[in-house]
């Protein structure tokens, strides 16, 4: 998917899409008087198209929604990458102890983030060998699947093992287990969640990389939704694929805290890693 249209009428043709869907009849209309070929406009709109920025059914075109939240999420990285947290630093310079504090309004905008900061921090602590997640549900990787895949992909290709546990055995948890392949990557259910005497516990999401902890708590109308669908859910289909999806879009307030802990990781990683297969740590 490209991020930018053609400058030239495409690029006019999307800031016209800003405000709403148009008819391809109304777009023409437009570029009168602008010395623009309805064969011009056509062959802008057949780009934008391929290019999946824009949709074109029925005589009417539309920004696709998928481009929109892309363009979001780069806009979010970009605003963070450029921007230091007022008071905090950046989080790869942080001194034991420390912590920096985001908050986001959708799930898809923390994961995107998320991995934006995992990325940078396999980058600047290359003796990493394994990288610990804890969630109620390992949800990313059905609704956000292709972006776990290359994430741990990305991980096995370092040497570095992605294990993740889940606070669940349902049905759908259960069934994300072929994604694991035992060693590089492994997957462990829990027969319930951590942190039960935490507020809203199910809403918690952990990662462990060396001394840093990264933590996400969801707020409870997102978490409720969350553990509603795996109950309510057995197999996972296409459709409900694109329901978890929609939840997960929605709005809603999110906590993301980046703490550099070196006691408190160890402890976190500790009472992880028994459930797993990792072999003697060289992180140190």
């Amino acid at each position: 998917m490209t991020h930018f249209p053609t400058p030239g009428i495409a690029e006019k043709i999307v800031e016209l899409l800003k405000t709403g869907p148009k008819k391809t009849a109304d777009i023409l209309k437009y570029f009168d008087n602008k010395n623009v070929t309805s064969q011009g406009i056509y062959k802008a709109l057949r780009t934008l198209k391929n290019q999946q920025i824009v949709l074109v059914s029925k005589k009417e075109a539309v920004l696709n929604q998928s481009w929109l939240q892309d363009i979001q999420k780069f806009a979010l990285l970009a605003e963070h990458a450029y921007r230091t947290p007022s008071g905090d630093g950046h989080f790869l310079q942080m001194g034991d102890g420390d912590k920096i504090t985001y908050e986001f309004k959708n799930p898809i905008l923390v994961d995107a983030f998320w991995n934006h900061v995992l990325y940078v921090l396999f980058d600047a602590l290359p003796n990493i060998d394994r990288w610990y997640a804890y969630a109620s549900h390992n949800w990313f990787m059905i609704a956000r699947k292709k972006e776990e895949l290359s994430l741990r992909d990305y991980m096995n290709s370092r040497e570095i093992k992605y294990l993740f546990t889940t606070g669940n055995k349902t049905p759908l948890d259960r069934a994300i287990t072929k994604e694991f392949d035992g060693n590089m990557s492994q997957y462990y259910m829990r027969d319930s969640p951590l942190f039960e005497n935490r507020p809203n516990n199910l809403g918690i999401v952990l990662n462990i990389i060396g001394d840093y902890i990264i933590e996400a708590r969801y707020d409870k109308d997102i978490t409720n939704k969350i553990e509603k669908f795996y109950k309510e859910n057995k197999v996972i289909t296409n459709e409900n694929i694109k329901e978890l999806e929609s939840i997960v879009s929605s709005p809603s307030k999110i906590r993301f805290i980046i703490n550099r802990n070196k006691s408190k990781a160890k402890k976190l990683s500790t009472l992880l890693e028994k459930n797993f297969y990792v072999g003697k740590k060289y992180y140190k």
